[in-house]
Parts: structure tokens; C-alpha cells; sequence
């Protein structure tokens, strides 16, 4: 008996089967192991969900800890700050030769366009916190919110800053506590003949305004609201006036290279700006500073030029967007906000390019630098378009405008009714986009007006007038997205709101008359396509956006060619008894016209496709309605 008790624990540890105890043993570890690590997932999963739309915790600015807030919450912790700002102010404490002046600078300027000098921005602080433990893929998104739970990750508060107007308060402020030291320097007087002034050297103690900005905005973005300690600085000379007189030497072949540009491509909308900065403005920019070898060479000032840039600023600077996606029961995108990356001019790129290409000069090359392009910085948004969306709609894949301008009220109201309609319209896979499917009925039902067009020769009014203005927005759009287009009709007349807005000639416009004139493409993308639409009202403008998955398609059209101006012939006179007697409605005369363009479209297998449109439009002379008496009109009409 004492056997088999001794055995029994053996057989225990075995399978019916006979597996192996080391086998057992292992599956049983890695059970163990497997149901650890689901149970880990699970409560990871579980503690992200608990924070989908507040910071995870471990988050700080300085002592302040962001974790677990809110984008409301954390609004209105900054703004709390922002307001104390505004109502204290900044306090500098300035030393010089070791004695203390207590001065407060005001944050807000005064005047009819008040604006804060210095402010913190929660918008992008909401950015930088909300991503962090929210980068790389889905195990790093698992991770780090634990990772950064017991070890704080500390960020700054980005800090807006009024560059120009903060200088000139600080100058006002502190300029009669130094002494107004410098190194040499030149004036240029004229330049036509070349005349100018040097001005000898003078040591003495100057406050770094730069520095004072930069510490200021260091203080701030750490949320220190006490006092910034700034010290006037012994400054001696490194430019002397033997060197301004060697440089001068130079002066008029520095000056004979002429103008510089500087440009800027908006890298969203690609729209363009050029500054032409001629040697008039860059001559106050210009001192004299040394080269690698001491030489003393003219340099760029950088405290002037970048006043020049800071102006620039406002056609830069863009906040990053998150994306925004919902559709209403109808399968409409109700709600539609594109990602769009922040961009934000960086001014000391900006200054250090300008500058090399100036220094360059002074070295008389036979070929120097004429462009120069502002420098931008980019942040990407958290969460991108393809992110919020299972439809494929990634980026914009072609934009079309038009003007509407010196439309009539009914006119703009029914184009402004179809944008409405037409907005967040999603165009399936395969199927025939139809203008009028979509914009119309146009029928006062639907919400149309009345509006005045020409109808063979008489001038009436319709219900739906200006839809063509919606369907030549459409045709542009089309071709310029890479789109297969399957109907399309150029008006009967030539008609100054459709106008090709390079060359003025008709010939790219797209008419829409229900039912018979529509609009259509096809969508053979794969994937669906969705239309924004927008009307500007102080432009005068239609902006149309076709957004989907780009493939690779591209799509383009030259500028319309009128091959022959038709005379519209000579006025002429009607009479009806529609308007009251005595009186006379005209309109005025139009030219016809034979005008054709090329649409261009490159397929995702990189075919190129042309198709010539031809437009024929036809002349009509300048007609008069005269209104006169029903029974004069019957006695002098031939019978049918």
C-alpha cells in the first residue's frame, strides 16, 4: 500500500494520454504568460478609452500637470493665465551698472486695432499635449500612456508673439536707461548719385532686445509670470570706422546687382506671393560686419529685416487643423473639417538665407543669387482626414472657381441655394456625378427664384437663373481633378461671368438647363469622391472641391482660343404688349464666338488622354422691347 501512495502524486502530474510532465509544464506557463498579457491589453485598452478625448496623465508645463484634462479644461486653465497677463502686464526688472528700474510693459496695445503683444496659445499646447502616447503604431499607443503615467514628460506653452510692436515698446521702454553704444556704421543719403555718411564707433551699455524678447517668451511658456531681469551689457565695438571705409569701397558694385526677390508658395493652396525688394529699401538694411577671414564685408542688420519679415507674417501662419467627418441619414457629409498642417514663418531661416545671399556680393561673382524663398515650419495635425473616414478620402484631387461678380440679388441667392445643396454631396465608386441630380429641382419648391435670361430673343424671367455659374464651377473642378467627363454644353452666348480668368476668352464654361443641359463625370477613382463647395461674397468667387483618394491622375486645360468673332448685327426693336405701354426693356448686344480648348488627362497608368472642347456661341444683336397697346399690337401682327 505504501507503493502505490507513493506513485499516486506521479500519475497526477500525467495526461490520459500519457503527455509528458515538461510538456504540461510549458503549455501551462504559456497559458499563464498568454491570459497575463490579454488581461494587459484589456486594461490598457480600457485605460486609453478612458482618456479618448482628455491628455493622459503625466503630462506638465513646469509644476502644472495637464493629465486627465480636457480640451475645455485646458482652454480655460490657459485662458485664466492669458487674462492675468493682459490685466498685469509683464514686469522687467533693468540693471544698469548694477543699478535696479522696475518698468511694466502692457501686453495689450492700445488704439482702434488693440492686439496682445505676447500671448499663450492653447490651441497648439493642446496639439502638443493630446499627441503625447499617441505616436507609432497601435502597441506604442499601448505602452506609452503607462510609460508617461510614471514618467512625466514635460512640455512648453507655445507663446504668440507680436515681434514688432513688443520691440518698439521694449525700445521706448528701456532705450533711455543705456547709453546708446555702436559699432561704425554707414547712411546711405541717395543712390542716384551714390551719396552717404559713416558713422564712427561709440562703446558704451545696450540691452539685447532679442534676448529680452526670447526671455520673456521662455518665462511664459514655462507659465513664470514674475519678473524678467534684464541687463544692460558693456558693449565695445568690433566694427571701427577704418573698416566702414574699406567696405564703402565697395558700395556702388554692391548696390549695381540691384533687386532681390523674395517669394512664397502656399504649400496648401499653392498660391503665390513675390516681394520686390529693391536696393532703395535694402539700403537701410545693409552694415558692416566681417567674413570667416575678419574682412569687414556689409551684412544685413537683422533687428530691421526682420520687422520687414514679421509684417509677412500674417500671410503664413496657419494653426494646425484636426479632420472632421460625420454624415447625416441621407448619406450626406454634414460635417466635414479637412487636416490641415500648421505652418508658421520662421523668421531666423528666413533672415540667414536673406543675409548669405547679400554677403555673396561682396565678392563680385558674375552670377548672384536674385530669389530667395520664406522659410516655413511645418506641424502635422493629430488626427488626419484619412483617419476620421472608411471611404478612402485621404487629400483634395482638383479644385475649380468662378466669379459670380456684379451678379444680381436673385442671381447670387440661387447660386448661394445650389452651393448649399452641392455641400458634402458624396459621389460613389462608379457612379455618373449629375449636376442637376444633385442642385436640382430647380423649382421655387426646391427653394429657387426667379431671374432674368435671354430665351431666343425675348428677355424673361425663369425660375433657377445663374445655375450655369454652378455647372462651369463643376466642369473646372472636373478637369482639373483627372475626371472622365460624360456630358457637358457651352452656353448659346458668350457670357462675361465665364470667362476664362487668364485670357478673358469664353470657351470653358458648362451650361445647366433641366432637364434637358446637365453637368456629369464619372467616378472611376475606386474609391468615393466628396464635393465642397464654397461661395465667397466679398470676392465674388466659387471654390469647388473634389476630395477623395489621390491615384495618381492628374488633369488640365489651356486657356480657350477664339478662332473667329461673330458681328452680332444690327439692333433690333419689338414690340409687345408684356410691358407697360411706353416703355423699353434692352438688352444689350453679344458677340458670337467659335472658341475651343484642350482638357488633358493623365490616367494612374500615366496615359495622357486629350479631348478638344469646341464651343460655338451665337450672335445676338441688341433687342428692344417696347411695350405699346394690345389692339395696335393685334392689328399690326400677321395672322399665324
Amino acid at each position: 500500500m505504501e507503493d502505490l501512495n507513493l506513485k499516486k502524486p506521479l500519475n497526477l502530474l500525467a495526461t490520459k494520454k500519457g503527455m509528458p510532465v515538461w510538456l504540461k509544464i510549458s503549455l501551462t506557463f504559456f497559458l499563464i504568460i498568454f491570459l497575463s498579457l490579454s488581461v494587459a491589453l484589456i486594461a490598457s485598452a480600457s485605460y486609453v478609452a478612458s482618456y479618448k478625448d482628455r491628455i493622459y496623465p503625466g503630462v506638465y508645463v513646469d509644476s502644472y500637470n495637464l493629465g486627465g484634462m480636457s480640451r475645455s479644461d485646458l482652454d480655460n486653465f490657459i485662458e485664466t493665465i492669458n487674462n492675468r497677463l493682459a490685466k498685469d502686464g509683464i514686469g522687467l526688472d533693468a540693471v544698469v551698472d548694477g543699478k535696479h528700474t522696475a518698468i511694466r510693459i502692457n501686453t495689450v496695445s492700445l488704439g482702434e486695432n488693440s492686439t496682445e503683444l505676447v500671448k499663450l496659445d492653447s490651441y497648439l499646447l493642446w496639439q502638443k499635449a493630446f499627441a503625447v502616447g499617441r505616436s507609432g503604431d497601435w502597441l506604442a499607443q499601448t505602452i506609452y500612456p503607462w510609460y508617461y503615467r510614471f514618467n512625466h514628460d514635460e512640455l512648453g506653452v507655445p507663446i504668440r508673439t507680436d515681434w514688432v510692436n513688443l520691440l518698439d515698446i521694449l525700445k521706448d521702454s528701456l532705450g533711455n536707461l543705456a547709453t546708446g553704444p555702436r559699432n561704425a556704421g554707414i547712411h546711405i543719403t541717395a543712390l542716384s548719385p551714390l551719396a552717404y555718411e559713416v558713422v564712427p564707433e561709440q562703446s558704451g551699455l545696450v540691452f539685447s532686445y532679442e534676448k529680452i524678447i526670447n526671455k520673456i517668451q521662455n518665462n511664459l511658456s514655462q507659465l513664470y509670470l514674475g519678473d524678467v531681469v534684464v541687463n544692460a551689457e558693456l558693449f565695445e565695438p568690433d566694427i571701427k570706422l577704418a573698416d566702414v571705409q574699406s567696405a564703402a569701397q565697395n558700395l556702388s558694385q554692391f548696390l549695381n546687382y540691384g533687386d532681390i526677390s523674395l517669394n512664397y508658395i502656399d504649400p496648401q493652396t499653392k498660391a503665390r506671393h513675390d516681394w520686390e525688394i529693391t536696393p532703395k529699401q535694402y539700403a537701410d538694411w545693409l552694415e558692416v560686419g566681417r567674413d570667416a577671414d575678419k574682412n569687414p564685408i556689409f551684412v544685413l542688420n537683422q533687428e530691421r529685416v526682420k520687422v520687414f519679415l514679421e509684417s509677412l507674417r500674417y500671410l503664413v501662419d496657419r494653426l494646425p487643423h484636426d479632420a472632421k467627418f460625420s454624415v447625416d441619414e441621407n448619406g450626406k457629409v454634414k460635417e466635414f473639417q479637412a487636416s490641415q498642417s500648421g505652418l508658421t514663418l520662421n523668421a531666423e531661416k528666413t533672415f540667414s538665407d536673406l543675409n548669405s545671399a547679400f554677403k555673396d556680393r561682396n565678392y563680385h561673382p558674375t552670377q548672384v543669387n536674385k530669389t530667395v524663398a520664406l522659410s516655413v515650419d511645418i506641424a502635422d495635425p493629430i488626427v488626419k482626414t484619412a483617419d476620421v473616414n472608411n471611404l478612402g478620402i485621404e487629400d483634395i484631387i482638383g479644385v475649380g472657381y468662378s466669379t459670380f461678380k456684379d451678379s444680381h440679388n436673385n442671381r447670387i441667392k440661387n447660386i448661394a441655394h445650389a452651393v448649399d445643396r452641392l455641400n458634402g454631396v458624396l459621389i460613389k465608386p462608379d457612379e455618373e456625378f449629375s449636376a442637376i441630380r444633385y442642385a436640382g429641382p430647380f423649382t421655387a419648391e426646391n427653394g429657387y427664384l426667379p431671374e432674368a435670361i435671354i430665351k431666343g430673343t425675348e428677355i424673361k424671367d425663369e425660375i433657377g437663373g445663374g445655375m450655369c455659374q454652378i455647372g462651369t464651377t463643376l466642369f473646372r473642378m472636373a478637369m482639373n481633378s483627372g475626371m472622365d467627363i460624360t456630358a457637358r454644353q457651352n452656353h448659346s452666348l458668350v457670357v462675361s461671368y465665364y470667362a476664362d480668368p487668364v485670357n478673358g476668352n469664353p470657351g470653358t464654361d458648362a451650361a445647366l438647363y433641366e432637364p434637358f443641359l446637365d453637368l456629369k463625370f464619372k467616378n472611376d477613382t475606386g474609391n468615393y469622391l466628396l464635393l465642397q463647395t464654397d461661395i465667397d461674397y466679398k470676392k465674388q468667387q466659387l471654390t469647388f472641391t473634389l476630395w477623395g483618394k489621390p491615384d495618381g491622375r492628374s488633369g488640365s486645360y489651356t486657356h480657350p482660343i477664339v478662332k473667329k468673332w461673330i458681328d452680332p448685327g444690327d439692333p433690333e426693336e419689338i414690340k409687345t404688349d408684356k410691358i407697360k405701354i411706353g416703355d423699353t426693356k434692352c438688352q444689350n448686344a453679344f458677340k458670337g464666338a467659335i472658341a475651343s480648348f484642350t482638357y488633358t488627362r493623365t490616367t494612374p497608368d500615366g496615359q495622357k488622354i486629350d479631348r478638344v472642347f469646341n464651343s460655338y456661341y451665337r450672335p445676338l444683336p441688341k433687342i428692344c422691347m417696347v411695350g405699346v397697346d394690345p389692339e395696335t399690337l393685334n392689328s399690326t401682327s400677321t395672322p399665324q
